[in-house]
């Protein structure tokens, strides 16, 4: 059987990585110019952040130091996806452009802590980004740590919309709630064959299906209402996974989908990711949804916002819709593809399909149903 680091010589086109390669990042790692490296092993991460998006891998490096030590540094890395460009939603590249932009550097006073970066190499068809490992204190999230998590992204966008300017990289992602709907067209074009499918007619739920068309055909109204609203700058995907508490810091990872949006946007996946994995319930996600907001508000006056909160909430809701119509394709597609049905099953702690696609279905009823009607209202004055 092959080792790990022979492993990850195939998987990486033959890329070799010596022993006095890593001697030189143990120097970066620890500040003692006449550190040497005299073993290392890698191993591949599995279930760690950035593994959602195809194309992404990591792996923990393991460092025998000359000084008796021990030093661990992960390498993320990032492999090209064909014709796909800058203003992707998902460019494959953005986050190693961030980090080597050096244009986060210290976040605001009370958002969050970033991992150290150690280097980042460009290979042409694929990025690496050598980078802190950090390991996560916390287990199970309280409501009182998502509205902890909630008030200091709300510091974190409260700061950017009181600054003149914001970063304007053609690699940041623009609205990236907007972004994503063009890809869903098809689905929405298909969706009475898709139906066809048992799991499928679960999930939508049918009886709401006629809602659901009618938010699609409406979809422009959001997002043209997202356009409208102070813009900020945004992580897009500030949920747990992504949100590590370390001792007495909280970092977040992963910027891979970072960019402009309207305020209240950067809230959208620390809900909606969430509902799927926190124990839904339609009461606890009206419990979430109300502490999560009111403590990002309370995060943006504390950074000096004064602007009328229902902006937020616009954006929020809008945002949420949005990614709710995103939902449907997942799920359908999830459901509908046998190959991934046992991760499903492992995911959710369920044996039945069925009871899987009824959990989607709640969930539905609530981060887009819920949400397009409230957000409908908002818009309406």
């Amino acid at each position: 059987m092959p080792s790990n680091a022979e492993l990850f010589d195939r998987q990486n086109h033959g890329s070799r990585i010596s022993t006095a390669y890593l001697s030189e990042l143990a120097r970066i790692a620890t500040g003692d110019p006449a550190i040497a490296v005299s073993w290392s092993d890698c191993e591949p991460v599995h279930g760690g952040s950035g593994g959602a998006i195809g194309g992404t891998a990591l792996y923990r490096f393991t460092l025998a130091l000359d000084d008796g030590c021990y030093n661990t540094l992960i390498l993320k890395v990032l492999y090209q996806r064909p014709d796909e460009t800058e203003q992707s939603p998902y460019y494959w590249k953005r986050e190693f452009e961030i980090c080597r932009a050096g244009m986060l550097g210290d976040l605001p006073d009370g958002s969050f802590d970033l991992p150290r970066i150690y280097l980042v190499e460009d290979h042409g068809d694929r990025c690496w980004i050598w980078m802190e490992d950090l390991e996560d204190r916390k287990g199970d999230w309280s409501l009182e740590d998502f509205a902890d998590t909630a008030e200091r992204l709300g510091r974190f966008n409260g700061v950017w919309l009181s600054r003149t300017t914001l970063p304007h990289a053609q690699w940041l992602s623009r609205s990236w709630h907007s972004a994503i709907v063009p890809a869903l067209t098809d689905t929405f074009e298909r969706l009475d064959q898709l139906l066809d499918n048992p799991l499928a007619q679960i999930t939508l739920p049918l009886d709401a299906r006629e809602e659901i068309v009618a938010i699609w055909r409406d979809r422009e109204t959001f997002r043209r209402a997202l356009a409208d609203l102070p813009q900020t700058f945004c992580h897009f995907d500030a949920f747990r996974r992504n949100v590590l508490y370390c001792k007495n810091e909280v970092h977040l990872i992963d910027w891979a989908l970072a960019g402009i949006g309207g305020i209240g946007e950067d809230l959208v996946s620390l809900v909606a990711v969430s509902l799927y994995y926190e124990g839904y319930t339609q009461a606890y996600a009206v419990e979430l949804d109300n502490i999560v907001f009111a403590n990002y508000v309370k995060g943006l006056r504390e950074a000096g916002w004064r602007g009328d909160e229902r902006l937020a909430r616009i954006g929020y809701t809008c945002g949420m819709t949005l990614r709710g119509l995103a939902g449907v394709k997942q799920d359908i597609n999830l459901l509908a593809n046998r190959s991934n049905h046992e991760q499903l099953k492992r995911n959710h702690h369920s044996g039945s399909l069925e009871d899987i696609a009824r959990f989607f279905a709640e969930i539905r009823r609530f981060r887009l149903l819920k949400m397009a009607r409230e957000a409908r209202s908002l818009l309406a004055g």
